[in-house]
Parts: structure tokens; C-alpha cells; sequence
């Protein structure tokens, strides 16, 4: 039960951002992740940083190059794994 209440909040938190523009969607995110606990890892001030813009949120992790790299990372991988969990369970 537990684990489909988060499916059902990744499901309809996706479905929101879809409204919102790139701005509002960044809004949202970090608001997400500040209300139930994820994560949001910028890479260090220094000039010879080697991590990368990572966020973790509902059980889905993901990272990239930027900030907006890493957002468009973590939407791919929470649509796969929200479309993976609706087909498993039909």
C-alpha cells in the first residue's frame, strides 16, 4: 500500500508539472523535494569540482551535467518508472 501511494504522488506530480512552464516546474521541484524529504545536490563552488547537479525524489535518483540537465534526467526516469509500474500492474 505504501509503496503504491508513492507511485500515486510521483503519477500526479508528473501530471502537474506538466502545466507549470520551466520556471514553475523548477518551483515545484524543489518544493517537492524541501516537503517530503528528497534530494537536491548542486556540485561544489570550486573550480576543480568533479560531481555532477544531482536529485533524488520519490524513489527516483538522477544526474546531470547542470541543473537543467539533472530535471530533465529525473522527469525521464520517474515517466519510465511510473509508465513501468501502471503496465506491471495491469
Amino acid at each position: 500500500m505504501t509503496l503504491d501511494l508513492l507511485h500515486n504522488r510521483l503519477a500526479a506530480f508528473l501530471t502537474n508539472l506538466e502545466c507549470l512552464d520551466m520556471a514553475g516546474q523548477r518551483d515545484a521541484l524543489v518544493g517537492e523535494i524541501l516537503e517530503t524529504g528528497g534530494r537536491y545536490d548542486p556540485p561544489p563552488e570550486t573550480p576543480h569540482a568533479r560531481h555532477l547537479f544531482e536529485i533524488s525524489l520519490h524513489g527516483v535518483s538522477a544526474a546531470g551535467t547542470d541543473e537543467a540537465d539533472a530535471f530533465r534526467a529525473w522527469k525521464r526516469a520517474a515517466r519510465a518508472m511510473t509508465f513501468e509500474s501502471a503496465s506491471a500492474g495491469a
